[in-house]
């Protein structure tokens, strides 16, 4: 006979259920900002995200509660990274113009502090990955900031598969693209 656990009464049962985003375009929150340093020592913007508004809201907020619940190791799950500097400079502030369309008074200072609070238009692709049992896995990843304004008419954009390929595009593989 197999013996019961000490913590089966109040252990979560993991069921293997759980809501996924589905990719596409949705109104985020930054829940907090940072300056760090990329691993080869450039300048970046560190931002954790959430969904602001509507069926997916507070989305990751409740991934990470229902992590801690089972480990004091919970880690957020939804971030994005831009580089602020150099070739990435235009794309930084590209993201801040975004940023400051979708909250209407907001003037950006140099201080990523006050981006904490602030929304923006999301937009989440599906992403491949290998998993800890060596098989292949899906999550949606937050790609590109844009404004709130039109965000959720947007198209998904297509799944990252590993082997680079895209499921939407004409090409079989990379070295097929002419240019």
């Amino acid at each position: 006979m197999i013996k019961k656990p000490a913590n089966w009464d109040s252990v979560e049962a993991i069921t293997g259920n759980y809501k996924k985003l589905p990719a596409g375009g949705y109104v985020c929150k930054i829940t907090h900002a940072e300056g760090v340093q990329s691993k080869t020592g450039k300048p970046m913007l560190k931002i954790a995200v959430d969904i602001a508004s509507g069926e997916y809201e507070d989305f990751f907020l409740q991934q990470y509660m229902n992590d801690k619940a089972r480990s004091d190791e919970a880690k957020w799950r939804c971030y994005y990274y831009q580089l602020t500097d150099g070739d990435s400079t235009g794309r930084f502030k590209g993201m801040i113009e975004n940023i400051k369309a979708s909250n209407p008074g907001y003037v950006w200072n140099w201080d990523e502090k006050t981006l904490v609070h602030k929304i923006f238009g999301g937009v989440f692709r599906e992403e491949e990955y290998i998993n800890r049992n060596g098989g292949i896995s899906t999550s949606t990843k937050l790609i590109a900031v844009r404004p709130v304004e039109g965000i959720q008419d947007i198209e998904p954009p297509a799944k990252k598969e590993i082997n680079g390929s895209s499921t939407a595009s004409s090409f079989g593989t990379v070295e097929e693209i002419p240019f």
